[in-house]
């Protein structure tokens, strides 16, 4: 009877050592590694490197996905890559996979209207594909007209396609006053 209890114990405590990683872990250790090569990236030389230093984060990420696609945090790490891919490693078009990707995953998720965004953004900016960004912005204002972002997307999609000079004109200076001074605003006294 002891063996048995001795046994039992040992196989206890050998499936507790054997179970997998919680979705909390698997994103703890993921934002650890994505802080870590955030870190490094300013001093690596290479867009390899970058992508190399940023593998382990993204597979963490991705496990959370795989593991607990049903769990809160698979919402955030679906987002996480794409934020990955779009600041880090300057990957446009996998970074709008990604939000597309989160958009479709989750429809009411609390980065919806930001991904609907800066999908928008990152064709008009990074790819300059003008039709592309036109119905990113046009459907993230037919969703989310009151966001914060709308006046935002609504000056993107004005300025499709113009030069940075063309959408924000530079006002020429005001002409030197006769008495060779320069006009200032007068405050009233």
């Amino acid at each position: 009877m002891v063996w048995f209890r001795f046994l039992c114990l040992v196989f206890a405590a050998a499936a507790a050592g054997c179970s997998k990683p919680s979705a909390e872990d698997y994103f703890a250790r993921a934002q650890q590694q994505a802080q870590t090569a955030a870190t490094m990236a300013d001093t690596l030389r290479s867009p390899d490197a970058v992508r190399e230093a940023f593998g382990p984060a993204i597979g963490l990420f991705q496990d959370v996905i795989r593991e607990y696609p049903h769990h809160p945090l698979a919402e955030a790490a679906i987002f996480e890559i794409a934020n990955i891919h779009n600041s880090n490693l300057h990957m446009p078009q996998e970074a709008i996979d990604g939000y597309s990707l989160y958009c479709r995953e989750y429809p009411a998720g609390k980065q919806t209207a930001m991904a609907m965004f800066l999908i928008g953004y990152l064709y008009n900016n990074e790819l300059h594909k003008s039709d592309s960004a036109a119905a990113a912005y046009g459907r993230f204002l037919d969703r989310y007209p009151d966001n914060e972002m709308a006046t935002s997307a609504q000056f993107e999609l004005n300025n499709l396609g113009k030069s940075p000079e063309e959408a924000l004109p530079i006002p020429p200076p005001a002409p030197p006053s006769k008495s060779g001074k320069k006009n200032t605003p007068q405050t009233p006294a």
